[in-house]
């Protein structure tokens, strides 16, 4: 019984550290993709691709 508590704590504890992981990795993704729409005007795909870590055919979808 005591092990089975030990055990689903440490489920939780790691659960809870990916879902942090996950929201900031979302976040980034995020930013990038608002950067990247501020920089449409101004720049060509391949280099907001660059600059912003998307690929050429993520920049070039926010174009559509």
């Amino acid at each position: 019984m005591m092990i089975r508590k030990a055990e689903v704590k440490t489920a939780e504890i790691k659960g809870r550290k990916e879902g942090i992981k996950q929201g900031i990795k979302q976040g980034e993704y995020k930013k990038s993709i608002e950067i990247a729409k501020n920089l449409l005007d101004v720049l060509d795909n391949e280099t907001i691709a660059i600059k912003t870590g998307l690929s050429v055919e993520e920049v070039n979808k926010l174009r559509e």
